[in-house]
């Protein structure tokens, strides 16, 4: 235990406040692009949450917008400060904020014929199922599957698209906005809501990552009690939108 109170005496005494500094305090952040939560003008409700908890006037957010598997290897090697969109078991490097920031729901894709008989997450048990690189699904689905991830969500849609493969797990808006360069009409059917899981910001595993983490949690539950997490969640999804509930 005085070893602990020794540890994190030196960690609080090395760090400045931004607000003693003449200059802002530089936050390396990755993360993918999600519509309406990290667009890419720099909107959405995760960036939105980042731009409340770390005020331009003290802070400087220079992100790094990449595919999953980027972010999470940009984690693991810190050489990211945060990261956005992880869900609780992932085996990336990092240390959790102490909250949700909303609750994940996932959609799929499936062939006409897999959707007639759809009773479920378990219909997927045995069937070709695909998804983006760095997902894993396969590890929060405990259902047996023929499950292989790719970097191309394009390819993979148009793979399911012609039944070569029975399911892609995204996300519907994603999805539609890229059945328009289909190379056949579409015939795949989006269910939504497949499954759920907590999402949650991650930070760096070092000194830096502990104290932005902490300063993150303050400001995070400040905004839970005060209704502005709500309203910003709202605010992208519709007034009717639950944060924590799909």
């Amino acid at each position: 235990m005085n070893r602990l109170k020794i540890y994190l005496f030196i960690l609080c005494s090395s760090w400045v406040s931004p607000q003693l500094m003449a200059t802002p305090q530089t936050i390396q952040v990755a993360t993918e692009s999600w519509l309406g939560y990290t667009n890419e003008d720099g909107t959405g409700f995760y960036f939105d949450i980042l731009k409340h908890v770390f005020p331009q006037k003290d802070w400087t957010l220079e992100v790094d917008m990449a595919p999953f598997s980027r972010v999470r290897y940009l984690l693991n090697h810190e050489r990211a400060d945060i990261a956005l969109g992880f869900y609780v078991g992932d085996k990336t490097k990092a240390l959790y904020s102490e909250h949700a920031v909303e609750v994940d729901s996932v959609d799929v894709a499936l062939t006409p014929e897999m959707a007639q008989i759809w009773e479920g997450v378990n219909s997927l048990s045995f069937k070709k199922v695909q998804a983006l690189l760095a997902y894993r699904y396969d590890e929060f689905i405990d259902v047996p599957m023929y499950y292989e991830e790719s970097s191309n969500l394009l390819e993979m849609l148009n793979r399911v698209n012609r039944g070569q493969i029975d399911a892609v797990l995204d996300y519907k808006p994603t999805m539609l906005a890229k059945a328009a360069k289909l190379a056949q009409p579409r015939q795949f059917v989006i269910i939504e809501n497949i499954f759920q899981a907590e999402i949650y910001f991650v930070f760096a595993q070092n000194s830096k990552g502990a104290l932005l983490k902490a300063h993150f949690d303050i400001e995070l539950q400040k905004m839970i009690d005060s209704g502005e997490l709500d309203r910003l969640f709202q605010q992208y999804m519709g007034q009717e939108a639950s944060r924590l509930l799909r």
